[in-house]
C-alpha cells in the first residue's frame, strides 16, 4: 500500500474541513497541507510537491488554471478537481479521462474517485489539463451559468452586454432584461468566456456589444450598443489592448 501525499484546496471553510477529514480517513493518503486561497495553496505545492491535489475550480479569487499555471513547471504529481456548478467542465474532463468530485459528493463518490485516480499507471500532463481548462473559459456553452449560494442563474451568453458592480453584487445587464446577483467581479473573471473583458474597477463588458471604441490622449472610452459608455482605467489598459489586438487578428 502506498501512502501518497495529499494537499486540499477550497476556499469554503466547511467544505475544506470535510475534505481534509475524508483524506485523514483514508488508508493510502496523508494530508500535507490544506489551502483556502490561491497564495497559500501555490505556497504549499512548491513546498511539498505532492502526489495528489484536490482542487477547487473556483476560488473566490483565483481559479485552478491560476493556480496551475504558477506551478506548471514544478508540480508533476496528479490532479481531483472539485466543483459546485460547472458541468461542462465535468463533461470535458470525463472525456480527457481526469477525475472530479461534483458537490455535494459523498464519501463513498470520493473513494471512488481516489480509487481511479490511484490505479492509473500514468499522470495526466499538466500542460494538457491547463489547456483544457482554457479551453472550458474561452469557448464554453452559449448559456452562462451564474451561482449564487445554492441557485444557479442561467443567461444568455450572447444576450449579455455588460456587467457592473453594486456593492457586494453585480448587476447583469441584458439586451431585454437585467439581473442583480451577489458575485464578485474577480469570481466572474473566472467563469466568463474570453468575448468578456474586465475595464476598469467596476464594468466588464461583452465585446459582441461594443459600438464605438474613442482613443484620447488621456483615456480610452468605450460606447455600448444600449448607449452606455464606459471608461478604460490604466489598471486594465494592457489588458484591453491585448484583448484587441487578439481579435483584431483573428484570435490564436
Amino acid at each position: 500500500m502506498t501512502i501518497r501525499s495529499v494537499i486540499a484546496i477550497d476556499d469554503e471553510g466547511p467544505a475544506l474541513r470535510r475534505l481534509c477529514k475524508m483524506v485523514g480517513d483514508h488508508p493510502e493518503l496523508q494530508l500535507a497541507a490544506s489551502a483556502k486561497n490561491s497564495v497559500v495553496a501555490i505556497r504549499e505545492i512548491e513546498k511539498h510537491n505532492p502526489d495528489l491535489l484536490l482542487l477547487d475550480i473556483q476560488l473566490k479569487e483565483a481559479t485552478a488554471f491560476d493556480i496551475l499555471s504558477s506551478v506548471k513547471k514544478t508540480y508533476t504529481g496528479r490532479i481531483i478537481f472539485i466543483t459546485a456548478y460547472d458541468q461542462y467542465a465535468v463533461k470535458a474532463f470525463e472525456y480527457e479521462a481526469l477525475d472530479y468530485l461534483l458537490k455535494p459528493y459523498t464519501k463513498e463518490r470520493f473513494e471512488s474517485a481516489i480509487a481511479r485516480t490511484t490505479a492509473k499507471t500514468e499522470s495526466v500532463d499538466i500542460h494538457t489539463v491547463i489547456r483544457l481548462l482554457t479551453s472550458q473559459k474561452n469557448v464554453g456553452p452559449p448559456m452562462l451559468m451564474i451561482p449564487e449560494g445554492t441557485k444557479n442563474y442561467f443567461i444568455g451568453k450572447n444576450e449579455l452586454q455588460y456587467i457592473y458592480s453594486e456593492g457586494y453584487y453585480a448587476n447583469f445587464i441584458l439586451q431585454k432584461d437585467k439581473k442583480l446577483i451577489r458575485i464578485s467581479l474577480k469570481k466572474l473573471e473566472g467563469l466568463l468566456p474570453s468575448s468578456f473583458i474586465r475595464i476598469n474597477k467596476s464594468t466588464i463588458i461583452n465585446q459582441l456589444h461594443i459600438r464605438e471604441l474613442a482613443n484620447n490622449r488621456s483615456s480610452i472610452k468605450i460606447m455600448m450598443s444600449d448607449g452606455s459608455d464606459f471608461r478604460v482605467s490604466d489598471t486594465y489598459l494592457n489588458s484591453l489592448q491585448t484583448f484587441l489586438k487578439r481579435n483584431s487578428d483573428g484570435g490564436e
